[in-house]
């Protein structure tokens, strides 16, 4: 958790090498870790303040941006021994300011533990975990919790694009024009399943709704949205242009997510990133360059195991099967090999 904190205060996108770095950084200083303050609290030798409410806040930040580099069944024990210590402070006689602050934090730790709940294909926990976020949401008034939960759960419905739909457009309703960071981000998924229902006009206006709010928004001012980076918005361009066929404007969104893609492009990124640029390649024509970016996103969605990366794939698969190449034939084997049985639970 002392890892959490350090990359939450930061505040900043880190690469894997960095995180390596700063895992040791906190090892090493632990004995200056706030968590000591956070412990005598907890222990009711000392009143939280200020300092150990930021330090919760900088640690949950750090949650969201860990999920990047490191895969959920890993960072969830953690993240629930967190959402803990929180409970057990909320518990406590405190001021309105610190109580509200708080409760802001318990939110924003329970959208990412539902998220890795489903992930593990636990419907339980998830469930669990989505009803405590928009408890949160409405005790805090924090509107944009309870839509960044729908947010997530557009994605645990089963491939359902009404229900997923349905779920965007209420959390689009709920922040009204506020957040742009995740108003940009739902318009964009909106996008993003409205072009899979073949509704090409409402698919076009949601996606150049979202690119217009999200040339003048702060990703960093929430938690959730610190992973829409410009190559990963662009990557949700392309998906919405990729299934409208519109080919000179996929080819736009790929150069780019060029632009943005390297060696320190976070793993889970490139899981959805390098999926959806293998769809958008082999239906532009260009084969060989479509297996190499499905076999970039195979590779780091095994490593992360990562649910919606292999629910992309899945489509790479299909889209491949009609193809006589050699190298499609090969990916295609190859997937059917490494590709967990397990499907994830869908959460109408």
């Amino acid at each position: 958790m002392a890892l959490a904190w350090t990359v939450g205060r930061l505040n900043l996108r880190v690469d894997r090498r960095t995180v390596l770095q700063l895992a040791a950084t906190a090892a090493a200083g632990a004995a200056i870790d706030p968590a000591q303050r956070l412990m005598r609290a907890l222990a009711g030798d000392h009143r939280p303040d200020d300092t150990t409410i930021a330090h919760l806040e900088d640690r949950t930040r750090g949650f969201h941006r860990l999920e990047e580099h490191i895969p959920g069944k890993s960072l969830y024990p953690a993240l629930i021994t967190h959402m803990n210590e929180v409970s057990a402070l909320l518990e406590s006689g405190l001021p309105d300011d610190h109580r509200h602050r708080l409760a802001v934090v318990a939110g924003e730790s329970a959208i990412l533990a539902a998220w890795f709940a489903w992930e593990q294909g636990d419907e339980q926990m998830t469930a669990s975990h989505t009803r405590l976020a928009n408890l949160a949401a409405r005790h805090t008034n924090d509107d944009s919790i309870a839509a960044c939960m729908a947010g997530y759960r557009s994605y645990m419905v089963g491939g359902n694009g009404v229900r997923s739909t349905q779920l965007i457009r209420w959390g689009l309703d709920r922040i009204g024009e506020g957040d742009p960071a995740t108003r940009a981000w739902l318009l964009a998924r909106q996008g993003e399943e409205k072009a899979l229902l073949g509704d090409h006009r409402s698919a076009l206006c949601s996606i150049r709704e979202a690119m217009d709010i999200y040339a003048g928004a702060d990703i960093d001012a929430r938690p959730w949205t610190c992973f829409l980076d410009p190559g990963r918005f662009s990557s949700m361009s392309l998906t919405v242009y990729s299934r409208l066929r519109r080919q000179d404007d996929s080819v736009t969104a790929m150069h780019e997510i060029a632009l943005h893609l390297g060696a320190t492009t976070e793993i889970k990124k490139l899981c959805v990133v390098k999926a959806e640029m293998a769809l958008a390649q082999y239906r532009l024509g260009d084969v060989t360059e479509a297996v190499n970016s499905a076999r970039s996103a195979l590779d780091a969605t095994t490593a992360m195991g990562f649910p919606l990366g292999w629910d992309r794939l899945d489509n790479v698969a299909a889209e491949f099967k009609p193809s006589r190449t050699q190298v499609a034939k090969e990916f295609r084997t190859e997937y059917a090999a490494t590709r967990p049985s397990r499907k994830q639970p869908s959460l109408l």
